[in-house]
């Protein structure tokens, strides 16, 4: 029987993600500080690391982040139609998005050199979503699933780092506040696929779909002259 996670746990282990990307982010200005720490070491080593040392082997861990086969059909085609949203939210209303020269001073602000815009874009795309997902509808909604109002804090914690990439790259307060929105609706959403699949395969596919399909307007933007 896996151990149980109470309340307190849960939300302090959320806490801990902002924390660590406002460090990067913020205070030591490091896009890499940020995925060594927050993607790689608390989303996915911290999560392997205590459940090795609960005993239990990989398969199991994998198992009770929520990557069982039911839902993964479901999750590869909301990720197809996640990946529309951007590209056609940005059709309907480019204002919404940076262009390409606030988006360029903001991958330099943290510290990412011109020239490897295509490397971070990638490592977005291939290690962002399933990062977070496994962590945050993974690892921190696994069973016993916790109580709604923990499930609505840690959406907000989820939503609240956001504000520190999307301040800087929305073009006005307005967008930013929309886009905010977005991203706590994404993360209640996910919330609910969670639960709704018991799995954690159609909130991975769909955030990931979201991420490229952001990143596919990001790499159009950098693209200009």
């Amino acid at each position: 029987m896996l151990p149980r996670m109470n309340s307190r746990s849960r939300l302090l282990a959320g806490l801990a993600a902002p924390l660590l990307v406002a460090l990067g982010l913020a205070v030591l200005r490091s896009a890499a500080f940020v995925f060594v720490a927050y993607h790689l070491a608390l989303c996915l080593v911290a999560p392997a690391w205590l459940a090795r040392r609960a005993g239990r082997g990989l398969v199991e861990h994998l198992q009770s982040l929520g990557l069982a086969r039911r839902g993964l059909k479901a999750g590869l085609g909301l990720g197809l139609v996640s990946a529309l949203v951007p590209p056609l939210a940005f059709a309907l209303a480019p204002s919404l998005f940076p262009d390409a020269e606030r988006l360029r001073a903001a991958l330099t602000g943290w510290g990412l050199a011109p020239g490897t815009p295509a490397v971070f874009l990638f490592f977005l795309a291939a290690v962002n979503g399933p990062a977070e997902e496994l962590y945050w509808r993974g690892w921190l909604l696994r069973e016993p699933a916790p109580g709604r109002p923990v499930r609505l804090v840690l959406a907000l914690l989820f939503t609240s780092y956001h504000a520190l990439t999307i301040g800087r790259l929305a073009p006005t307060a307005g967008a930013a506040v929309l886009l905010l929105a977005g991203v706590l609706a994404g993360a209640l959403v996910w919330t609910w696929m969670r639960a709704r699949w018991r799995c954690v395969w159609p909130a991975l596919c769909s955030h990931v779909g979201a991420t490229c399909g952001y990143l596919y307007v990001c790499a159009r933007l950098l693209a200009e002259n």
